[in-house]
């Protein structure tokens, strides 16, 4: 994507290896605006970057927020506070994952099942 489109931002996708998900119980949202507009599940549409009425996406794997890019891929534009009460939203933890299993020599084939979800961040 040519980087003029969306100057000042970063464009990120989910991995298309792994299946979209909700958040789990475990995350904490700053508003109930936010938590209810990640809770909103369409009729039509099972995958919210295909339902025109998602807005907000949340990666838990990687502790991000973004707006839905609509253009027919999982992409978003991260967001660093919260649209609806202007809360700070955590720092994305995406180069720390990837420093993570690049230090402990994981690959795609041995990949943990904690490091496909947002629980390696709460492992210690």
């Amino acid at each position: 994507m040519p980087s003029d489109v969306f100057q000042g931002s970063r464009v990120i996708w989910m991995p298309v290896e792994e299946a979209w998900a909700p958040p789990s119980e475990a995350v904490i949202f700053c508003c109930t605006e936010m938590k209810g507009r990640l809770a909103f599940t369409c009729e039509q549409h099972a995958d919210p970057f295909e339902c025109p009425d998602n807005l907000v996406v949340y990666n838990e794997k990687f502790d991000e927020f973004g707006l839905i890019v609509h253009d027919g891929g999982p992409s978003y534009i991260l967001i660093g506070f919260c649209p609806w009460c202007g809360t700070r939203l955590p720092e994305s933890q995406r180069d720390r994952w990837f420093d993570e299993i690049e230090a402990k020599g994981f690959t795609e084939d041995n990949l943990p099942p904690e490091y496909r979800t947002g629980a390696w961040r709460r492992i210690r």
